[in-house]
């Protein structure tokens, strides 16, 4: 008796065992339209769901606007909000009620990647009480900074929307990859 429980037992784990096989052993499927096995999860989703909402049927289609979607994806990433440092109380402080309005000494950042060296010096001029030219020529920068970033998402989605059809071109406007 204990000797058929225990094939039972194996017989299950062996059962088991080739299922969790067959399951790895399956494409992904955010990475087979794509091709790009080293893109961060985001960008795979990213380019996943414009594969999905264009849709396209021939892999050679996509396989020639792909670079276009992947340039605006980074010229859009790259116009997002930079880390920046935001005053907080800490919870423990307001808890407390060890907190003033000037005094407040916590930070946070906020995560949307490395903050650009314009933001940092803008954050630095108003952090130090800098004058109001200094503060002014700070802002220009970041203010001429943002501009050529937006003026690279412009190119990047002018290039993406010479390439695809009229009926494309209103899909990848309503997925928010074209303006």
């Amino acid at each position: 008796m204990k000797m058929k429980n225990l094939l039972t037992i194996c017989g299950i784990a062996a059962a088991l065992a080739a299922s969790v096989v067959g399951v790895s052993a399956q494409t992904n499927p955010v990475s087979s339209p794509i091709g790009s096995d080293n893109a961060n999860p985001a960008q795979q989703r990213f380019l996943q769901h414009v594969h999905d909402g264009l849709g396209l049927t021939n892999e050679s289609d996509w396989n020639a606007i792909q670079p276009l979607v992947q340039n605006v994806y980074a010229a859009q990433r790259d116009l997002l909000p930079s880390t920046g440092v935001s005053r907080v109380p800490s919870l423990n402080r307001v808890i407390n009620g060890t907190n003033s309005v000037g005094t407040v000494r916590t930070v946070r950042r906020v995560a949307f990647g490395p903050s650009t060296p314009e933001a940092q010096a803008l954050q630095q001029a108003v952090d130090e009480n800098a004058s109001a030219d200094d503060i002014k020529a700070a802002l220009a920068a970041y203010h001429a900074a943002q501009k050529a970033k937006r003026e690279k998402l412009e190119a990047a989605q002018e290039s993406l929307r010479q390439a695809l059809t009229p009926q494309q071109e209103a899909r990848a406007t309503l997925l928010k990859v074209l303006d």
